[in-house]
């Protein structure tokens, strides 16, 4: 099988041979020296959501993938807005020794990432308690002032939410606009304690997410109580569940998707032990020699530099408190 771009054997790094006939040298008796092209030439061959467009660059600290967004302002009503635009996420860095499949895995994670942020500013409540500054809020979002919250006394107390009745679920479910689609609850039950929550999505003609243009199901969650932030909380998490269970199903790699859960757990672990075979490798001190200084090697790369300072002397401490024999320990500035 021929390697990536960035990809070099180790000196007398052992083959196998898989069921189909394929001969490989695995990924881990690989040594990688990735540049922005052998980069790019990975992410080509990325497909996943044509509205998540990745990207390959590079600055002065390194070769970064970054996602660019296309869509209408989440801020706004999608009817008020003509255009579209595109936005960008934040930049996840890739080392030149990254191994080829965790370059894929970064990607996937960056844009699993990028559409959760997106979840986040698209789930809207209404709430009645600050109409003077407009009753439409994003509680999940991404961008609230997280010092001042924490300073802020009046978010840092915890308070006790009354249970709700079936009218007043309905209620919060009413308040609740995501993506331009409405929620609205279906029924309730208890369950060993505690309660199982049916709800409907609704879209509308502005919903541009797939998979709840595609839901024609109800949708479940679990909560210990039936309070208004246990139910949104839930809620938030399915909707994240589901956009996450979109990139794994659309998530390819040369037309493969490794993520997907209709993908075989036997399989790939029996092509995993396959690939593990050490045996051959054992019996080579020359190459069980390279295999261990190639290891060491790149881990030393990642090894961070410890400042002085309050974060410093706080890891310092913590370090302190653990009898570490193995590993690289950070290096001291």
């Amino acid at each position: 099988m021929p390697l990536l771009p960035g990809e070099t054997p180790l000196p007398k790094a052992p083959a196998v041979v898989l069921d189909d006939g394929t001969n490989c040298i695995p990924q881990h008796y690989l040594s990688y020296q990735h540049t922005k092209t052998s980069v790019e030439n990975i992410v080509a061959e990325i497909d996943c959501d044509p509205k998540y467009v990745l990207f390959v660059d590079e600055d002065n600290a390194s070769i970064f993938i970054q996602v660019g967004i296309i869509g209408k302002d989440n801020y706004k009503k999608a009817q008020s807005q003509k255009d579209e635009k595109i936005v960008y996420g934040r930049r996840w860095r890739v080392e030149a020794q990254l191994p080829s499949s965790e370059i894929i895995q970064t990607a996937f994670l960056a844009l699993m990432k990028a559409r959760e942020h997106e979840v986040r500013e698209l789930f809207k409540y209404r709430t009645n308690q600050i109409k003077a500054l407009g009753n439409i809020t994003t509680p999940f979002s991404c961008h609230h002032d997280l010092p001042l919250i924490a300073m802020s006394k009046a978010t840092n107390t915890t308070q006790v939410s009354p249970q709700l009745s079936p009218n007043q679920i309905q209620e919060v479910f009413s308040r609740i606009c995501y993506d331009e689609a409405d929620l609205s609850f279906e029924s309730e039950m208890k369950l060993n304690g505690r309660h199982l929550i049916s709800f409907k999505i609704t879209p509308s003609t502005n919903t541009t997410l797939p998979e709840i243009l595609d839901i024609d199901k109800s949708m479940l969650i679990i909560v210990d109580s039936l309070t208004e932030d246990a139910l949104m909380y839930a809620v938030v998490d399915e909707l994240l569940s589901l956009s996450n269970r979109f990139v794994e199903e659309n998530f390819t790699f040369k037309g493969f998707a490794r993520f997907s859960r209709q993908q075989s757990i036997q399989k790939i672990s029996e092509l995993s032990a396959k690939t593990r075979v050490t045996e051959q490798s054992a019996l080579d001190v020359d190459f069980t020699s390279a295999f261990a200084n190639a290891n060491y090697e790149t881990d030393s790369t990642r090894v961070p530099r410890l400042s002085t300072g309050k974060l410093g002397d706080k890891i310092k401490a913590q370090l302190t408190k653990f009898d570490i024999k193995y590993g690289i320990l950070p290096k001291t500035e």
